[in-house]
């Protein structure tokens, strides 16, 4: 099986009810880490965008040997609308709305809307992705 090395923050982290060693239980802590980016509210839990600034998020590096991808947490849903492309020469943007509904810890139903910006540039033949925005769509 495959082995890869992620790096966790939040509940993900060990100790917590969410923990890695929770979700994949072969996972095995590697070292403590630290990332330049920053966390934004998207509902549920928070998302990490790396980028160059002096903001530092703390988590840890993980041994995992099981990676599922596209795989919602349990009971939660993910769908798409109002998606749209436009390519300009080099570049392409791409909007879209991303809904995500599910049941909370305590029981409490949700469905958190977000408003999804890619821009992605082609260079030597591949489409590279060049920045993201997520924001919020409040209620």
């Amino acid at each position: 099986m495959n082995k890869h090395l992620v790096f966790v923050y939040g509940t993900l982290r060990r100790g917590s009810a969410r923990a890695m060693s929770v979700r994949f239980p072969g996972s095995k802590f590697i070292a403590e880490a630290k990332v330049s980016g920053g966390l934004y509210d998207l509902g549920a839990y928070p998302g990490l965008l790396l980028d160059e600034s002096n903001l530092l998020v703390i988590g840890e590096k993980q041994l995992i040997e099981e990676v599922k991808t596209n795989v919602p947490d349990a009971g939660q849903t993910i769908s798409y609308d109002e998606a749209t492309a436009h390519v300009y020469g080099n570049a392409a943007v791409v909007n879209y709305i991303l809904i995500v509904k599910g049941r909370d810890r305590e029981g409490k139903d949700y469905a958190n809307r977000y408003r999804i910006t890619v821009v992605w540039v082609k260079q030597q033949g591949h489409w590279r992705m060049a920045a993201i925005r997520v924001s919020r769509i409040r209620p």
